[in-house]
């Protein structure tokens, strides 16, 4: 995720104050331009960028199964999103960052998706199984919309957080397209929540007992591991302002001095 929105940043900003709209030019700075724009648009990218969240969005969806309060945790998630978007605001608005503005990222995604966990297990009364059920239904509704079923033009664009931009065979939405409703990130509904419902599904069968399905691997060496997981909000929301800090710096001083090239 870094080395991707490293690469985002660099493609998309920076590249392009430091060598224009043509900088492919020769030196260190450009071959590195040149690996970030080619990984940007390249055929692999969308391949690993969906396997990547599945595994987070999956991993996510189980670790609600282990949470002791999911109402407490995604009411705490939505606050820090709402925060999040009136920071893009303010760095489009009045810090002139063109097109960071998001009003349903992975943060806000992520928080209605373990708010719905929290009514899903409290109807079911926490009976994990039954939960699976209820998690199954959803991954099946998810994936026939997706695969089936087109929004026509007259839909309101608020239901651009339920409905992607693009559907599954890559053609555009009709009632609306990202830089509408959010165009720093957005992770609607469909499909990544098939995501997120296929951990809480597989949860009761490789989590049941609680314990690592990997006991052998435990140990000492994997607890800056432990740490980044443990501290993985803090690491998503400081990762972006600390890579473009660095990016900034480094045209200040050594690239357009005098101009931090955002």
């Amino acid at each position: 995720m870094i080395l991707d929105h490293l690469a985002m940043l660099l493609c998309d900003y920076f590249a392009i104050s430091w060598y224009g709209w043509d900088y492919f030019k020769f030196g260190l700075g450009d071959a590195f331009s040149r690996f970030c724009y080619t990984w940007i648009y390249s055929s692999a990218r969308p391949i690993i960028h969906n396997i990547v969240l599945f595994f987070f969005f999956g991993v996510s969806g189980i670790s609600c199964t282990l949470s002791r309060s999911n109402l407490k945790r995604g009411a705490g998630l939505a606050s820090i999103a709402i925060i999040y978007s009136y920071c893009s605001l303010f760095a489009e608005k009045v810090m002139g960052i063109n097109s960071v503005i998001t009003t349903f990222g992975v943060l806000h995604f992520l928080a209605v998706c373990i708010l719905l966990y929290a009514l899903i297990a409290f109807i079911c009364k926490k009976q994990p199984y039954h939960i699976s059920i209820v998690a199954t239904g959803i991954i099946g509704i998810v994936l026939i919309l997706y695969l089936c079923y087109t929004p026509p033009a007259s839909t309101p664009k608020f239901f651009g957080i339920i409905f992607p931009p693009k559907d599954a065979w890559g053609n555009l939405s009709l009632f609306y397209n990202q830089t509408d409703i959010s165009p720093g990130d957005l992770f609607s509904m469909i499909p990544y929540s098939a995501y997120f419902f296929a951990g809480v599904l597989l949860a009761p069968f490789l989590y049941g007992n609680r314990k690592s399905l990997l006991p052998k691997l435990d140990g000492k060496w994997n607890k800056p591991v432990c740490f980044i997981g443990r501290h993985a909000l803090i690491v998503y929301i400081v990762h972006l302002v600390l890579l473009a800090g660095i990016l900034a710096l480094i045209s200040f001083l050594f690239i357009t001095p005098g101009d931090f090239g955002i």
